[in-house]
């Protein structure tokens, strides 16, 4: 028979107060641009479980816009080392950093043409690339040697 006092003795943050302040520590870690993985306190699994077991404690609209404010921090910097305000701004860096920390990824032509209207269509513009000569062969062919001609398809066997 467990007690609920042996529970909270297993936490880390076992009070409500203790829970809040964990959540404005770790807020302040994420808006400031570091990673969840670099939190001092706990790692993301912990995180996560508190997030899930005590949502009053880590609300999160609150743990959304710690992220959006991290995301910023960055965006900022890139903006800044854009505009030449930032000395020994190293671009490609940069764009590492944001495609692996923000998901961010280079586009198809289509897509920044803005010619189709999102992923799906771009997929099925793939079936359209350009075919090998192999392929461009094979197609003749079978055209050629199909059974049954058109009536007016201007072939040698159909002298109209």
């Amino acid at each position: 028979m467990t007690d609920e006092n042996d529970d909270a003795c297993v936490l880390k943050w076992p009070t409500a107060a203790a829970r809040q302040k964990a959540c404005e520590e770790f807020c302040a870690h994420i808006s400031q641009g570091y990673s969840i993985e670099s939190f001092p306190a706990a790692d993301r699994k912990t995180i996560r479980y508190y997030a899930e077991q005590f949502p009053e404690d880590f609300p999160a609209g609150k743990l959304e816009e710690a992220t959006r404010r991290g995301l910023l921090e960055w965006e900022r910097i890139g903006k800044d080392g854009a505009k030449g305000e930032l000395t020994k701004f190293n671009a490609s860096a940069w764009t590492f950093n944001m495609k692996n920390r923000a998901g961010w990824r280079d586009r198809t032509e289509l897509e920044t043409w803005g010619v189709l209207g999102g992923a799906d269509d771009v997929q099925k513009m793939e079936k359209f690339k350009p075919r090998s000569t192999a392929e461009i062969a094979l197609g003749v062919m079978a055209l050629l040697t199909r059974e049954g001609t058109q009536a007016n398809d201007n072939s040698t066997e159909n002298a109209d």
